[in-house]
């Protein structure tokens, strides 16, 4: 039995993430908030909020994009205000 059929998703759901996860990562890297230093992070993130949207019944993958750049971008300025938060307390 393959992974995805393990946790219930059929192949539609696969190829709805998969064009999802494409669209959004592809968008988010042009807008450069993915970068090297938190990639793999932010897929990875992604990746189990496109599944777990799919194991809910999502299956339009530009809703799915929208819920993971959304997720991603929350997620980045989160990152970015916490380490701009760390520099302010120690030049302070």
């Amino acid at each position: 039995m393959r992974a995805v059929e393990q946790i219930g998703l059929d192949d539609d759901s696969v190829r709805a993430m998969g064009e999802a996860f494409d669209i959004a990562c592809s968008r988010l890297i042009r807008a450069s908030v993915l970068d090297a230093s938190n990639v793999e992070r932010m897929q990875r993130l992604a990746a189990k909020h496109l599944v777990h949207c799919a194991r809910r019944g999502e299956r339009d993958e530009w809703r799915l994009a929208r819920r993971a750049m959304f997720l991603i971008c929350m997620a980045a300025a989160n990152e970015r205000l916490a380490a701009a938060q760390e520099t302010m307390a120690k030049a302070g």
